[in-house]
This record gives C-alpha cells, structure tokens and sequence, in this order.
C-alpha cells in the first residue's frame, strides 16, 4: 500500500481519522444548536407554564391546566430534527425513549401520546391549532408568529 504501512496499519489510521473528523461534526453541530423552543398556542386564555408543568404535559401526567382546562397537545413528525431536540432538552430523553414512553402509557391506559403532525412547517402546526382552540405546540422561537400565546420557552442547556 504506502511505502512501511501495512493495510492493517492502513486501515486503523483511516478509522481513526473517519471517526475523529465525524465527532468533531457532530460536537460542533451540538456546540453551534442555539436553537430555542417556545411552547406556544393561539389561544389567549391559557395560562403561562412553568418548567415542571410543561414536562407534566409532555410526560402525560396532566392534560389540564388550572385543574380545568383540558389541553390538546400535538407532535412534530418522528423523523423531524425539531422535535428530537425539544424532546432532548426539556426532557434529557430522545425520541426513541419517547416513544417507549408513550407505548408504556398506552398500553397500560394510562395515556396517549400527543397527535402527530405529518410536517413540522410552521403552517401545520398553525392550521392544528387554529382546529383546536385548546391545541399546544411547540416550535423553534424564530417560527412562532408575534399573535401567538407562548407559554414557556425552553432553551438549550437550562
């Protein structure tokens, strides 16, 4: 192969360096998500949420708010980058676990998961809450329209 290098040689040296350069991406694709999520609806009745309580809603563990508003949630697609990272930081979970999650819940019968949206533009989402006056969503802070009622932000790292 190269003059002194054997394949083996070769080869490790070339994994090595395939997999310090897909690290240093991936670092620098995590490092450069300054990405902020509001959680947001049209409706200006509902009350802002707190930390603890948005992560009640996204965990299933309410679906009221003031003990009796009964709120909609919906879902960006599975396959949408949005919505693993909403999920990654307000709950530390992927959505692989998520889905565990909500596939225990279900089948237990102690929930269901949140609709699920079949594109994450913007306009879907709007069009779902506009259907549903008690709907939630959520959404990157730059998407969300000036009119809309946001409830919580949640931001990277907090």
């Amino acid at each position: 192969m190269f003059k002194g290098l054997s394949f083996t040689h070769f080869f490790l040296a070339t994994l090595i360096v395939f997999s310090l350069l897909t690290t240093s991406k991936m670092t620098l694709a995590r490092e450069g998500n300054d990405v902020e999520f509001a959680v947001f609806t049209l409706n200006s009745d509902l009350p802002p949420l707190s930390k603890s309580k948005a992560r009640m809603l996204y965990k299933g563990k309410t679906k009221k708010l003031n003990g009796s508003i009964n709120i909609v949630l919906v879902d960006l697609p599975e396959n949408s980058i949005h919505r693993e990272e909403f999920y990654n930081m307000l709950l530390g979970k992927s959505v692989s676990q998520m889905n565990g999650y909500w596939a225990s819940l279900s089948f237990s019968g102690k929930g269901t998961p949140p609709e699920e949206l079949s594109s994450d533009d913007i306009k879907d989402i709007l069009e779902w809450l506009n259907n549903n006056p008690n709907g939630i969503a959520y959404a990157p802070i730059r998407d969300v329209p000036e009119n809309a009622n946001i409830l919580i932000t949640v931001l990277q790292g907090e």
